[in-house]
């Protein structure tokens, strides 16, 4: 991914938009209806309706920068279910780019020593 900061900012505009839409477009978007600074720094996703196009919209420091990806098989994930300006992180963004799908409403289950141990079935 080009976006390798620690510290940058991701927020995903949860409704589909019309991908025809330039950098005055989604710039609309992200100060009219997200409300958020445009020229901060941050990226802005967005995806169209069927979720086989995504944009990430940023300033880069000199100007405003796009990056449009045509996904061929499957779809990118559904943010209906997200609040509004979701803030996600850099290595989730990455996973949208791939076409995978973000459990945010769970967490994995992590191992711990003492409390997951299991015994054979043959030990008393």
């Amino acid at each position: 991914m080009i976006f390798n900061h620690k510290n940058l900012q991701v927020f995903v505009h949860r409704e589909p938009v019309d991908m025809r839409k330039g950098h005055d477009g989604l710039s609309s978007i992200v100060e009219n209806k997200m409300k958020l600074e445009l020229l901060s720094g941050a990226v802005f996703i967005f995806v169209n309706k069927n979720r086989s196009l995504c944009k990430a919209l940023y300033f880069d420091g000199t100007g405003l920068v796009i990056i449009h990806k045509r996904i061929e098989i499957g779809s990118f994930m559904n943010f209906d279910n997200f609040e509004e300006n979701k803030k996600i992180s850099i290595s989730e963004l990455a996973l949208i780019f791939e076409g995978d799908t973000l459990r945010i409403s769970k967490k994995a289950k992590r191992f711990e020593y003492g409390k997951n141990k299991r015994r054979f079935k043959n030990q008393p």
